[in-house]
């Protein structure tokens, strides 16, 4: 027996009994750590008197430190899962494993299981498309030098000092970053860089800091070069945004053809688009970082548009944009006029049965979320662009408007009643699948989607598929949906290919 593993047990089992409400007979305590932090997820104390769980747990912060470090030692774990399940009589059983598995926030919401953790889902403008940029690069390279300085000299009059600004980057160190992104660098942002390697974080550029080409360089590769990726239990419906005007910009949340050049210190950044979309120019400037993560604003045709900007001057190669910003609505009804450029609906609480039709007004909707409320009609969504559909279907309807669907790539379905699921094989794009609150249908032919990578059912689903001996074999990652245990999860995840031998068990 681990005396160090047994002793935070007994801890915290013993917190848990102190400050547990009268009338309870268990408490699971599920939790989580690595180096930088731990937590708790979901569980609770169980009171038969009282439904559910009951909240107000204590969180023995120092316990679980010490467990997360007691395994990384002793396992080679740097980040685990762990449920302690805790009785009156001070007796406790705890499971621990690597963090494969993650707890739901909620009582309800089950484990997400990674099977392949190599495995990410690509962005539509990760890679090249069919059709490059035709567009030539705007900026000049003198016309930015004379916008700098006018924007240097009005900095001076708002601060009452000129900036001091660091000593220009030679040619040889453009070359080698330019070797180093695999790309040219625009002329005028390279003119900029040959007047001064930025404003030494004076914030010179209309409040913001002109970052030196070797901090826009570790920049780029920590971080903006990077998609984003918060793991299964978001990224299983995650949709990447158009910018606008549509199309100028790449569908990513991180590419190495954006070089940051200005930023805020707010985790966002101005950067040179060096890849743009079909219809965008090469140089032109986008905003990406922490508040970009479903996809990059368009700024500016070029560097020097963007500093003309701060001047007060338009920009002559501006394409035309909407000037709508309403990218996402949340909404109770679709009885009121939608913008056609929408790109996501979060439709809540709706009363009664929701007519899509409106939707037809929205022609870039890529998000369609019905939350609490149902729908008798998927049809008007077969001509829309949606990517991610979470749903629920009266009995009168079913899947089949949406068979064929050239986009759909993530898809919640809940149902009272059984549905046919055979319009699921029509789906081309379709990566991801959520039945846990359908009825348990005939889900053999859910090994039959090659593209399948995600996939969330109930326990009862789960049970019925491994039985029919019918698992797709190309999953990368799953959700057991309910309330189970850890014990079902990892049951689960050896089901699905992983060794769970590891797995930590121990009882007092």
């Amino acid at each position: 027996m681990d005396l160090a593993v047994e002793q935070a047990a007994r801890e915290i089992t013993a917190e848990v009994v102190a400050q547990a409400p009268e009338g309870w007979t268990e408490c699971v305590l599920r939790g989580h750590g690595s180096r930088s932090s731990v937590g708790l997820s979901g569980g609770g104390y169980v009171v038969p008197s009282r439904p559910g769980f009951f909240s107000g747990m204590p969180f023995p912060h120092e316990s679980l430190a010490s467990l997360v470090s007691w395994f990384r030692d002793s396992h080679g774990w740097e980040a685990i899962v762990l449920e302690l399940t805790c009785r009156p009589s001070g007796a406790f059983e705890l499971v621990v494993f690597r963090d494969d598995l993650r707890p739901g926030a909620g009582p309800q919401d089950g484990w997400t299981l990674t099977v392949d953790p190599g495995f990410q889902p690509s962005e539509p403008g990760a890679t090249d498309g069919p059709q490059p940029s035709e567009l030539r690069q705007a900026g000049d390279p003198a016309e930015a030098v004379e916008r700098l300085q006018a924007v240097l000299r009005q900095h001076a009059e708002d601060v009452g000092t000129k900036p001091e600004m660091s000593a220009p980057v030679t040619e040889a160190q453009l070359a080698a970053a330019e070797r180093h992104l695999g790309r040219p660098l625009p002329p005028d942002l390279r003119a900029l860089y040959l007047e001064a390697d930025g404003d030494g974080g004076s914030e010179a550029l209309a409040g913001y800091c002109w970052l030196p080409l070797d901090g826009a360089l570790a920049e780029h590769d920590d971080y903006i070069q990077v998609p984003t990726w918060f793991g299964w239990e978001l990224g299983w419906h995650q949709v990447i945004f158009d910018a606008d005007p549509p199309n100028t910009v790449r569908r990513c949340s991180g590419h190495p053809g954006w070089l940051p050049f200005a930023t805020w210190f707010d985790g966002n950044y101005f950067a040179v688009d060096l890849a743009p979309a079909a219809h965008g120019r090469p140089g032109q400037v986008i905003e990406v970082g922490r508040d970009f993560n479903d996809g990059p604003r368009y700024v500016a045709s070029s560097v020097t548009a963007w500093l003309g900007q701060a001047l007060g001057q338009p920009d002559p190669h501006a394409p035309q944009q909407t000037g709508d910003n309403t990218r996402q609505l949340v909404i109770s009804t679709l009885e009121e006029p939608l913008s056609p450029s929408v790109q996501a609906i979060h439709l809540n609480d709706a009363p009664s049965a929701v007519d899509l039709t409106p939707l037809s007004a929205t022609p870039h909707l890529r998000r369609l979320h019905l939350n609490r409320c149902a729908t008798t009609d998927l049809s008007p969504i077969a001509a829309l662009p949606v990517e991610d559909l979470a749903i629920d279907l009266t009995p009168e309807a079913d899947l089949t408007p949406l068979a064929r669907h050239p986009h759909l790539a993530s898809l919640a379905v809940g149902s009272e009643t059984l549905i046919d699921l055979a319009p699921l094989r029509t789906l081309p794009a379709l990566r991801a699948l959520d039945l846990s609150r359908c009825p348990t249908p005939d889900l053999a032919l859910l090994a039959d989607l090659p593209g399948l990578r995600y996939l969330a059912l109930s326990a009862t689903q789960w049970t019925a598929l491994i039985a029919a001996d019918r698992l797709p074999t190309h999953l990368a990652a799953a959700r057991l949906a309910g309330a189970p245990p850890l014990a079902a999860a990892l049951d689960l995840l050896a089901a699905l290919g992983v060794d769970t031998s590891t797995a930590y068990r121990l009882s007092g």
